[in-house]
């Protein structure tokens, strides 16, 4: 079968030569040519270019769409941006006035807490003032009491006794040590 019909072949093209270039056939050749031509160009227009269109159609709607939202996007972040940079300054702002009214009531404080201690202070040392002076006026009415008794017990030995210096002054010594023994009964 290869060979009878390679062999037609071989007997075509060897008595006239390839058809598509014999000149009484080239009117037709052209004619259908031109007739499938026109006829593809309708059946493509017809079937194949609406789905296309179509589907370009939708791309570029869906791709004008997705520019829409990026644009919408874009701006919705740029003004969330600026009110975060706002809210940020503000914040800035509501920190460093809590951070001065924290400093200033920190220092209300501090100058409230060292006016009562100096009132403390001041308090204790009028306290302390007027035990010192108690106890000076203890100590010296302590004083007058142990030189009366000392007046009185040398005025008694004195009387007593009529006596030479030496003895006055032995018997003042003894009246100051008999006082000073007086003296440490009371405190004990």
């Amino acid at each position: 079968m290869i060979a009878s019909a390679h062999a037609s072949a071989g007997a075509a093209a060897g008595s006239s030569g390839l058809p598509q270039f014999e000149p009484s056939v080239f009117g037709s050749q052209i004619f259908w040519t031109v007739v499938s031509f026109f006829l593809l160009m309708v059946l493509i227009k017809k079937y194949v270019l609406p789905p296309i269109i179509n589907i370009l159609d939708s791309r570029s709607s869906r791709i004008a769409d997705d520019l829409q939202k990026a644009e919408q996007a874009r701006k919705e972040g740029e003004r969330l941006l600026t009110n975060y940079q706002g809210q940020m300054v503000a914040a800035r702002q509501m920190a460093a006035q809590t951070l001065e009214e924290a400093r200033q009531e920190a220092l209300r404080h501090r100058e409230q807490a060292v006016d009562e201690l100096n009132k403390e202070l001041a308090k204790k040392k009028n306290a302390a003032l007027v035990e010192i002076e108690q106890a000076k006026h203890k100590a010296m009415e302590d004083v007058r009491s142990a030189a009366v008794e000392l007046s009185m017990l040398v005025a008694e030995k004195l009387i007593v006794k009529s006596m030479s210096a030496e003895d006055a002054s032995r018997m003042v010594q003894e009246a100051v040590a008999q006082l000073g023994e007086n003296q440490q009964v009371r405190l004990h």
